[in-house]
């Protein structure tokens, strides 16, 4: 009974704040186009961190990087150095806004914000792998390489294009004594020279037409290797 009768003069306390500070209803539609709108841009930064995500990738693969910490410390080292650092900058601040905007919700808003930006990563990671492996960058590499489309070129020729140094991926177009032959995506020919310290991590013996990475020092004309594998396309 206390309790209903102590319903009252809070009601009547909250109607009379209301009236002091000329508290107004919002329209409903404007509830409907704030949620819209959040999910929009919600999805947004997902396509745009899958996307990001998926070239890093590719571009790392396009470049070598993406096969060179077989070769131990000085493999990660050079994968390090080769990331995409612009583009990781980028991939991150679309992180933090979709983070910002995930803990909105009570489902991640109770749960510790290591969880949540650890699941952010990782699906920007698996979601990423899993793209690169679709014809998508590969098809928009080839078309701007042929057409010179604003924004798309430059992007595509200036992240995929490029390579890093002491990292050769290539094919192999003769074997010779002491190494073999490797042309590169550009058809120049660059002499590989195998060592008693090269590194061999998976297969010892190549052969002509294999796509092979290099990762070694230049030598004058001649690329010494530190460590020699095959790859995919």
């Amino acid at each position: 009974m206390n309790d209903v009768l102590n319903k009252k003069p809070i009601q009547e306390e909250i109607l009379e704040e209301i009236k002091k500070r000329h508290v107004s209803m919002r329209p409903r539609w404007k509830f409907v186009l704030q949620a819209v709108m959040y999910v929009v841009g919600v999805i947004i930064l997902i396509l745009a961190l899958l996307y990001l995500g998926s070239f890093i990738i590719f571009s790392l693969r396009k470049t070598g990087a993406w096969f060179v910490p077989a070769f131990g410390f000085q493999g990660w080292y050079r994968f390090v150095t080769s990331l995409p650092w612009l583009l990781v900058l980028f991939s991150a601040i679309f992180m933090v806004i979709l983070e910002i905007l995930v803990r909105r919700y009570s489902f991640a808003y109770r749960r510790p914000i290591f969880y949540s930006v650890l699941g952010i990563v990782a699906f920007v990671i698996v979601g990423g792998f899993l793209i690169s492996r679709t014809p998508l960058h590969g098809s928009l590499f080839k078309y701007v390489e042929k057409h010179r489309t604003p924004i798309i070129a430059p992007f595509y020729r200036g992240f995929g294009e490029r390579r890093p140094g002491g990292i050769y991926p290539g094919t192999v177009r003769e074997i010779r004594k002491q190494g073999f032959l490797l042309q590169d995506r550009r058809g120049v020919m660059i002499p590989i020279l195998i060592t008693p310290a090269t590194r061999l991590p998976f297969d010892r013996s190549f052969l002509v037409g294999d796509l092979v990475l290099v990762l070694g020092e230049l030598r004058g004309e001649i690329v010494e290797a530190f460590g020699i594998r095959k790859i995919s396309e």
